[in-house]
């Protein structure tokens, strides 16, 4: 993904909206993940640093793993987060759970 550092905001709403839109859940992703620097490239990279709700969730694990490794290898550019966001978005979550 090009301009990665300047897009965390939008990279945090992906997160989140594709999150509410698979298992209906709202979790404050505050330290599930952090941005750095690949030791080798020099590029910046998200690394994970999941927490036990993460963690003890193997679907969710696996979910927001593909996510991340997805931008990590250039596989996402700002355009089409934005269109996914507003594709998580559609209406049709019946239920809504909040984890903190």
């Amino acid at each position: 993904m090009e301009n990665m550092l300047q897009n965390t905001d939008l990279i945090r709403r992906y997160f989140s909206a594709g999150i509410a839109s698979q298992f209906c859940l709202h979790i404050d992703l505050e330290g599930e993940y952090t941005f750095t620097q690949n030791i080798v490239s020099k590029k910046p990279i998200i690394a994970t640093t999941f927490t036990k709700k993460i963690l003890s969730n193997p679907q969710l694990k696996l979910f927001l793993s593909a996510l991340i490794t997805e931008i990590n290898h250039g596989k996402c550019t700002v355009d089409l987060i934005r269109e996914r966001i507003k594709h998580f978005k559609e209406p049709g979550v019946q239920e809504d759970r909040r984890i903190v």
